[in-house]
């Protein structure tokens, strides 16, 4: 059986690992070098707590606010694009409480999924991804986030994760170094977080190793059908132009990310998806040592320690695909670090990162961005599509690509086998908007 995987992001690489074991032979076509995709800027984490989706209640009223400020961590460009006016629609309508409910248990089901098999990619020896169990904690410094994150707490006890509500006192015994300036938080301790650069530079050395076959600079430039299937899938070189195919394929695979509209559009699919832009910067041997992994709720900036380095990121920039950095939003997000972990300030390798005329000059050197791909309703698309029997969608994993790339992998291979999934897949199927 031959099946081609459409990027070579976590998403892509992960599915074609569980095919490639299951017997498949695999050919992956991804339109850069696997080097810098989305998966290598995120911030590593295997977050079971981040069981609600996107589409929440209170997350359209929160948008329109932070439409108006620069700084702001959600951001939807204006537009008159038919496509985001679909996916806005679609969006708020979703911002529900039972939307929700709904979602929360088939996300824990595959967060954990994905976290066990981490887990076990690490223990097999074969890759060394810096993987640490101290779980996440989510800092507030407002009555309201307090509120609201306790809230989650008790939702998450529902669900069967471990957490624990701290005072001002127990979060600084969490973080002596850094003496964390806020209310409380929760430590959510089945979280875990990975280094995804190691990630992601190991996994296609073992992938080809494995015999896969990894075609890079390769972009799709259209589909061969018979009887409604897909028996071809063409592409051309980005260095030139060279135009092949991959032939005879039983199954292909739309990992893509946020360009998987655009090349579902191609197999005569639609597809309610937009790229949601983030920002990272990763300091290099801070002085101070962040124990575990954090946000900061009201900031919504999200920072993740390894060994001799440290990354910080935040950003949700709805909108077309741009190469576009918006210096408010970079500053935004490391005006809020020490507000809430002040023991940066005096830190000699943040003090010169928040060096604002130097990070203005060299911003592309110095932040790193990518774009999510955000499904209408903030859960991924997991499934069969609609009208082509042998096309497979896995995208729309916003900013969980990561967290769930594993799982993800795992169950598109039980589905295209024909096998039972690990875990009840109804929430993910990507025709639930027909």
């Amino acid at each position: 059986m031959k099946a081609t995987i459409i990027g070579g992001g976590i998403i892509g690489l992960s599915s074609a690992w569980y095919l490639n074991e299951a017997g498949w032979q695999v050919t992956v076509l991804e339109r850069g070098d696997l080097r810098d995709n989305c998966s290598f800027g995120n911030m590593g984490y295997l977050s079971p707590s981040h069981f609600v989706p996107l589409a929440a209640p209170g997350m359209v009223e929160k948008g329109m606010a932070w439409m108006f400020s620069a700084k702001s961590p959600f951001y939807v460009r204006p537009s008159l694009s038919p496509d985001l006016i679909r996916w806005g629609w679609r969006f708020m309508r979703s911002c529900t409480a039972a939307h929700v409910q709904k979602s929360a248990r088939p996300l824990v089901d595959l967060l954990l999924l994905s976290r066990q098999l981490f887990t076990e990619w690490a223990a097999s020896g074969e890759m060394d991804i810096q993987l640490e169990q101290k779980g996440c904690i989510m800092f507030y410094k407002t009555e309201r986030l307090e509120h609201e994150e306790t809230e989650n707490a008790r939702a998450a006890e529902q669900l069967g994760l471990q957490v624990e509500v701290l005072d001002r006192e127990a979060a600084r015994a969490l973080e002596p170094e850094l003496q964390p300036d806020v209310r409380g938080g929760v430590w959510f301790k089945d979280d875990a977080h990975l280094y995804p650069n190691a990630l992601m530079q190991q996994l296609p050395v073992l992938l080809e190793k494995r015999g896969v076959r990894i075609v890079r600079h390769a972009e799709v430039s259209g589909f061969e059908k018979k009887n409604g299937k897909i028996s071809a899938v063409r592409y051309q070189s980005t260095e030139g132009a060279t135009q092949e195919e991959v032939a005879d394929q039983d199954l292909v695979v739309l990992a893509a990310g946020s360009w998987s509209p655009q090349i579902a559009k191609m197999a005569g699919e639609s597809m309610l998806l937009m790229p949601g832009k983030g920002y990272s910067t990763t300091l290099d041997r801070p002085v101070k040592t962040l124990r575990h992994p954090c946000i900061l709720l009201e900031a919504k900036v999200a920072l993740t320690p390894w060994a001799g380095r440290l990354r910080i990121g935040s950003t949700m920039e709805i909108g077309a695909v741009n190469d576009r950095i918006l210096f408010p939003r970079v500053k935004g997000l490391l005006e809020a670090v020490p507000c809430y972990l002040p023991g940066y300030q005096d830190d000699p390798g943040f003090r010169k990162l928040t060096d604002w005329a130097d990070l203005k000059r060299n911003l592309r050197e110095k932040i790193w961005f990518g774009f999510r791909p955000v499904s209408a309703d903030g859960m991924p698309y997991i499934g069969f599509a609609q009208k082509t029997p042998n096309l497979m969608i896995a995208t729309g994993h916003a900013m969980l690509g990561l967290s769930l790339g594993a799982g993800t992998g795992k169950v598109v291979a039980e589905m295209a086998s024909g096998k039972a999934t690990s875990i009840p897949m109804e929430a993910f199927a990507p025709g639930r908007f027909a």
